[in-house]
């Protein structure tokens, strides 16, 4: 089921950081919210459509447990915009391009060069570089994302793009509150906080797909994210379509190409920090990775409200992530993999979700 959803109102997801009362008086709301938020949404949304008592073991026995799925598929969220009738989305912007104007609107990937090995990098066989002819300097940062069609011609053949800032498609608004003590009916000295609430563009919303629960209603109101804001919904009939939809393919079917990157279009998490202990348990075949683009990590955690108490923060490799990998021989993903995704938790909900293409064209001799 591909599912539409927005609001009218403000949305509030909050970041990784713990906010705990006296622990920080800023709580900042992450956007899109991650694909662990949003099964915990559907989840939550299938139990009160199913009327079933919120008890550990009822629930556990529907619909699985913090670790365990049951049939439960998710992919995305991603942003989305209906224009001119076609549901169009919008990908993070790709962490090898590099700005083509001073005003930082237009984008292409950088060239690949050899490593001379006197750096902290010595292990990469290639280094990222922005060669191509009419490169701009500027301070301005590249916009945050770019539509579905644009990045395909992006990744796959190296085109300069648009990008898009994400006022366009969202706004931040900060808001004042104040913890109220229920038993005196008055205010509580010192606990003045400050929460960032986002409040979708018109047109705008999130794009997912949801397998594993067939008897979902195909449309209604959710109660998500931070205060519980009311997020509507809607599953996309025949004659509502993706744009581009059948030239974004995600994962990768039959042989890899000899020299192939993988962008990350949802967050991956790694027991080694940005890259797994062998990258053998993703592909069949000896592959050797050649060079990364990533902007930092992102960090992840949230309220386990099971166990009453914060989730661990953990660092994920960030969506728009691009690794690059040869190999000699015969590569392909490994089957078996959960949704085709590359990552070491979350497959099952939408973490790890993949675009791969061929890099021939990046190469700078």
């Amino acid at each position: 089921m591909k599912l539409f959803l927005w609001a009218e109102d403000v949305l509030f997801f909050r970041d990784g950081r713990p906010f705990n009362a006296g622990s920080d008086h800023e709580a900042l709301s992450i956007f899109p919210p991650p694909p662990s938020v949003m099964q915990g949404i559907i989840r939550s949304h299938y139990l009160m459509n199913k009327n079933v008592p919120l008890q550990k073991e009822v629930i556990s026995g529907l619909v699985g447990t913090a670790t365990d799925y049951k049939g439960l598929r998710l992919i995305g969220p991603w942003l989305a915009r209906w224009e001119n009738n076609k549901l169009v989305r919008y990908f993070p912007t790709p962490s090898d391009a590099y700005l083509q104007d001073e005003q930082a609107k237009r984008i292409s990937p950088m060239w690949l060069c050899e490593n001379p090995g006197n750096n902290s990098l010595s292990e990469m066989p290639y280094l990222l570089s922005p060669f191509r002819e009419a490169g701009k300097i500027s301070k301005s940062a590249p916009g945050e994302y770019v539509c579905e069609e644009d990045l395909i011609d992006y990744l796959l053949r190296g085109k300069t793009v648009s990008t898009i800032k994400e006022e366009e498609l969202f706004e931040r608004e900060m808001r004042l509150g104040i913890q109220l003590d229920s038993q005196k009916r008055s205010t509580k000295e010192g606990m003045l906080y400050e929460v960032q609430c986002i409040r979708l563009c018109r047109g705008v919303g999130l794009y997912l797909e949801v397998n594993g629960y067939s008897d979902l209603p195909p449309q209604g109101m959710m109660r998500a994210g931070g205060e519980g804001r009311t997020l509507n919904y809607h599953a996309l009939n025949d004659s509502e379509h993706l744009q581009n939809e059948s030239s974004t393919r995600l994962g990768y079917q039959g042989a890899l190409p000899k020299r192939f990157k993988v962008y990350f279009a949802s967050p991956a998490y790694f027991s080694q920090g940005w890259q797994p202990k062998s990258w053998g348990q993703f592909f069949s075949g000896e592959v050797k990775l050649e060079a990364v683009a990533l902007n930092g990590y992102q960090v992840l955690g949230g309220y386990d409200y099971a166990e009453n108490r914060e989730k661990p923060a953990m660092r994920w490799v960030p969506a728009g992530s691009v690794y690059f990998f040869s190999h000699s021989g015969n590569a392909s993903l490994r089957t078996g993999l959960i949704q085709q995704a590359i990552t070491e938790q979350g497959a099952e909900i939408g973490y790890g979700q993949v675009i791969i293409t061929n890099w021939d064209y990046q190469i700078k001799s």
